[in-house]
C-alpha cells in the first residue's frame, strides 16, 4: 500500500492544483466597501469553466469527520470547471490532489495531501484529481460553487486499484 504524508499548504505547493483563498491575509490589494464598514478583496480567475457549460450550482456541504491516518480508496474530477470549498463552519480539514497523467488518469507518483486550516477556502483547477472533501475531529459545513452542465462528464470517478493511507507528520 502507497503511503503519503501531509505536505505544508503555500500558494506554491499547491498552485498546480488550484488556488489557497486565505481570509486572514487575502490576495491583493484591499478596496472600502458597504459605507467602509467592510474591505472586500477580489480574486479574479478564481473559477474557470468551458464554454457551454449551464449555470454556477451553490451547494452546501454537511460533512462528517474523519481522522488520521486514514485509508482513501477513490479520487474524483471534474473536467469542465474549477470547483470551490469555503468553509462556513469547520475546523482543519483534508485535501489530497494529483495532476492528471498523459492519458488523463490520476498520477499517483505525484499525489500529496494538506491540511486546511479553517480560515481557508480551496479553488482546484478544472482537471485536478481530489479526494472528496474530509473534515477532522469535527463536523464541517462548506459552501461549494461550481458550473454543471447535468451530464456524467460534471463529476468523474476513479477507484483507485489499492488503498493509499495518509499519515499525520510526525511533531
Amino acid at each position: 500500500m502507497k503511503t503519503i504524508t501531509l505536505s505544508k499548504l503555500t500558494q506554491e505547493s499547491f498552485s498546480s492544483f488550484g488556488r489557497v483563498i486565505d481570509t486572514i491575509n487575502p490576495e491583493g490589494r484591499g478596496c472600502s466597501v458597504n459605507e467602509g464598514r467592510a474591505e472586500r478583496f477580489n480574486y479574479p480567475q478564481l473559477f474557470n469553466h468551458n464554454n457551454g457549460m449551464g449555470d454556477p450550482n451553490l451547494s452546501i456541504y454537511r460533512i462528517t469527520p474523519s481522522n488520521l491516518p486514514v485509508k482513501i480508496k477513490m479520487l474524483e474530477r471534474h473536467p469542465n470547471s474549477s470547483q470551490i470549498f469555503l468553509p462556513i463552519v469547520s475546523g482543519h480539514y483534508l485535501i489530497c490532489v494529483a495532476p492528471p497523467d498523459l492519458k488523463g488518469l490520476p498520477d499517483l507518483s505525484m499525489i500529496m495531501a494538506f491540511v486546511v486550516p479553517p480560515e481557508v477556502g480551496i479553488s482546484y483547477h478544472p482537471q485536478t484529481w481530489h479526494l472528496p472533501l474530509m473534515v477532522l475531529k469535527i463536523p464541517g459545513t462548506f459552501s461549494m460553487i461550481m458550473w454543471n452542465d447535468g451530464t456524467d462528464s460534471d463529476c468523474v470517478i476513479y477507484n483507485l486499484k489499492e488503498p493509499i493511507r495518509i499519515l499525520q507528520n510526525k511533531q
